[in-house]
């Protein structure tokens, strides 16, 4: 009879290889080498400049959104990388007019990491364009919970208020953008819209 802490050995080996699989490139494992830190993560220099790909509005949407698929799909990546990845595509996709493709991203983030307030807040950019509000401004909510220093955050907020019939609390809520950042265009101009009824 086999002995069960060799059985035991070996099918745990077995796991960690399966798992571990062979690297590839970049974006399909992590190389040594230098390493960037993104936020308090530490992450290789190219995963680093591949995650920058992935976020800049300026390269393609279709090779922005190859570059962050292969980020998603590196599962030796922490989750917070590949959250962030994940809410990149989805901002691509929400561009490009993929509101159902782009909701399954954010969801998928926020799985990854529940307390990413972009993620949340682009599932409100995502009720929005669907025309709920309500749902919007509930996202809105647990972003701004995440993330209370964020201009956009209270503006984008508070434009949803308005839009809801709700003045005093969207005023607030501009109020609240323009204590973080005194020029921000959308609290100035949802203070303006309010003033004119």
């Amino acid at each position: 009879m086999r002995d069960w802490k060799t059985g035991m050995t070996a099918g745990a080996l077995a796991a960690l290889l399966l798992i571990s699989g062979p690297v590839q490139s970049p974006a399909q494992g992590a190389a040594p080498g230098p390493v960037a830190s993104k936020d308090a993560i530490s992450i290789p220099n190219d995963v680093a400049a591949l995650l920058d790909d992935c976020k800049d509005d300026e390269i393609n949407s279709a090779e922005r959104q190859s570059v962050c698929t292969d980020l998603i799909g590196n599962t030796q990546l922490p989750p917070a990388v590949r959250a962030e990845a994940l809410v990149n595509r989805g901002i691509v996709l929400l561009d490009d007019g993929h509101a159902n493709l782009a909701m399954a991203d954010f969801d998928a983030a926020i799985l990854l990491n529940p307390h990413e307030p972009v993620a949340h807040a682009y599932r409100g950019e995502v009720y929005k364009a669907r025309g709920q509000l309500k749902d919007a401004l509930a996202a809105y909510d647990t972003a701004v919970s995440l993330d209370a220093n964020s201009a956009d955050l209270f503006a984008n907020r508070g434009d949803l208020h308005r839009q809801l019939g709700a003045p005093d609390k969207a005023k607030a809520d501009f109020e609240a953008a323009l204590k973080i950042e005194r020029e921000h265009d959308i609290a100035i101009a949802g203070l303006q819209a309010l003033s004119k009824k």
